[in-house]
């Protein structure tokens, strides 16, 4: 799709890969929507890009609340006439032990992770459908969402949900015959954002504190190697640009920073044992433990 003079919608837009697809969407051109439920994170994100030239209007949203999405969609069409891309960033990791997970925690991380996608899905793409004009659908998944980590119970099971979420709605558009509207799957690795701080952005009932968290040795071994990677990890904007690039190209999956060959081995070896019905992660998980018990090391001894 051509982006100049198009209008774009970003969920979860006032922070990290958010706002930087926000910034890639102004410089290509298009007018921007950003959606997140941080009012002041929102308000500046959209003085932000303004600065930087872009028409820019954001709109408080819950988009764990179908209601709340669609008044997003009501209002970039009542702003802007149409909307032409979508892209349902919206996420949250916390990491914790499959049965040791609160239910409120594991229920905020399903609503927010998956249901925001669908919400997204139910709101927009009937508009673009009707519009007939080039639309496109760019859903953040991530590279858990093929991959399983200790630690990872909800955060891989809503990411692979949005996996598959996102390829039904391309197989449904087109077996449909709707053919003016893509579809892209985002699963990044390991970008540098603060999503190793869920505490920020949670509600407060949830008590997410990292102590308590951190009293499991799986639970911080985790989350001490994700954030030891965050340093050295792909930048939001490089993130940014390849995920435009890919879907510029009409590609339906993209893996920022997490498409080399090590990480396609990882994939493949996890694909074929689950084709296959053989049990994939014994190496896997020696090579994550070991890993997992570095980071924390090397965390307590700075400690």
């Amino acid at each position: 799709m051509e982006y100049s003079e198009s209008v774009a919608v970003i969920t979860g837009g006032a922070g990290g890969i958010g706002l930087a697809l926000a910034h890639e969407a102004v410089r290509r051109g298009m007018k921007v929507v950003i959606a997140d439920i941080r009012q002041d994170a929102l308000d500046t994100a959209v003085t932000q890009l303004s600065a930087a030239g872009g028409e820019v209007f954001g709109v408080r949203t819950d988009v764990t609340k179908i209601d709340s999405v669609t008044a997003l969609a009501e209002a970039t069409v009542a702003r802007y006439g149409k909307v032409n891309l979508l892209i349902n960033n919206a996420g949250a990791f916390v990491a914790g032990l499959a049965w040791d997970t609160p239910p409120e925690q594991y229920e905020w991380l399903i609503n927010l992770n998956l249901k925001s996608v669908f919400h997204g899905i139910r709101s927009f793409v009937p508009r673009m459908i009707a519009q007939g004009d080039p639309c496109q659908v760019i859903n953040i998944a991530s590279a858990a969402g093929v991959t399983v980590y200790p630690g990872y119970a909800s955060y891989s099971s809503t990411k692979h949900a949005v996996l598959g979420l996102s390829e039904a709605l391309h197989l449904d558009l087109a077996a449909e015959g709707i053919n003016n509207i893509g579809v892209t799957i985002a699963m990044p690795g390991i970008i540098r954002t603060a999503i190793m701080q869920p505490e920020t952005a949670s509600p407060a009932d949830l008590h997410l504190e990292r102590r308590s968290r951190f009293e499991n040795a799986t639970v911080r071994g985790v989350e001490r190697m994700m954030s030891a990677g965050l340093d050295a990890a792909m930048s939001p904007e490089d993130a940014a640009q390849m995920i435009f690039d890919a879907a510029s190209a009409g590609q339906l999956y993209v893996l920022p920073n997490h498409d080399s060959e090590g990480h396609q081995t990882l994939i493949q070896t996890i694909a074929k044992g689950r084709a296959t019905g053989k049990d994939p992660y014994g190496t896997v998980l020696d090579n994550t433990l070991q890993s997992m018990a570095r980071a924390d090391a090397a965390a307590n001894k700075i400690g």
